[in-house]
């Protein structure tokens, strides 16, 4: 693996592990480019911020686990998990990240999956 995608890797975990299970909102502005763009919409640092805190404050025991992650070159794909509770109940949510990296920022990000909670 080239260190490019070391460095690519490593920042897309270091991104779910601090803004998703921490709430470290601080690191966002260097890991995402201004030209970001998820699922083909362009979208601000500022808005990723406002998604990722509004995530955290419906589900505050919220907790993303990445199950695999490849990367090469500018290229990082990943499977998640995502736990909570919701309405009570824990539960459990999966999805995957195709991610293209410049100077480790994240250019694009496209996801597929996560938007149906199954019982844990």
């Amino acid at each position: 693996m080239s260190t490019t995608s070391d460095l690519n890797k490593s920042n897309v975990i270091k991104f779910f592990d601090q803004v998703f299970n921490h709430g470290n909102m601080d690191i966002v502005d260097a890991l995402i480019s201004p030209s970001y763009q998820f699922n083909g919409v362009p979208t601000s640092a500022a808005d990723t911020k406002a998604w990722a805190t509004g995530l955290r404050t419906k589900f505050p025991d919220l907790h993303f686990s990445i199950e695999t992650i490849l990367a090469e070159d500018d290229k990082v794909a990943l499977r998640w998990r995502m736990t909570c509770t919701d309405n009570g109940k824990p539960v459990y949510n999966l999805g995957t990240n195709i991610l293209v990296m410049v100077g480790g920022q994240a250019i694009s990000n496209d996801q597929g999956g996560g938007d149906t909670f199954k019982p844990a």
